[in-house]
């Protein structure tokens, strides 16, 4: 899930970047059509995170409840590449989110100067 969901999120990103330096000078409706788009997209990427991080603590701690034992120390370096990839999409969806805000500051600046 985390997997295609960061796949998702860079696609997008990478499409609606290419739209909007296309269509620089459109009109307002097309930006918070976007912005609620880049939204969306935050979500998805946040509950990835969560996902992947839930099932990286059961690898870590394991499940007594469940007689699920630790596999992180049988395979250290593969839950070290995933500790990595989880801290690296955190990073990469607060960078998201900011960029989000700043387009939400922007269109509020659009609108306060109309009105």
């Amino acid at each position: 899930y985390s997997l295609v969901a960061n796949i998702t999120a860079s696609s997008y990103a990478a499409i609606s970047t290419l739209i909007v330096l296309a269509t620089r000078n459109g009109e307002a409706g097309f930006a918070q059509v976007i912005t609620i788009f880049d939204a969306t997209i935050v979500g998805l990427l946040f509950s990835a995170n969560g996902a992947a991080l839930a099932v990286g603590i059961i690898g870590y701690k394991g499940n007594s409840h469940l007689q699920w034992n630790k596999v992180c120390n049988v395979f250290d370096s593969f839950c070290d590449r995933v500790a990595i990839s989880i801290v690296l999409s955190l990073v990469a969806s607060f960078a998201f989110i900011a960029l989000v805000a700043l387009a939400v500051l922007s269109l509020q600046k659009r609108f306060a100067t109309r009105t």
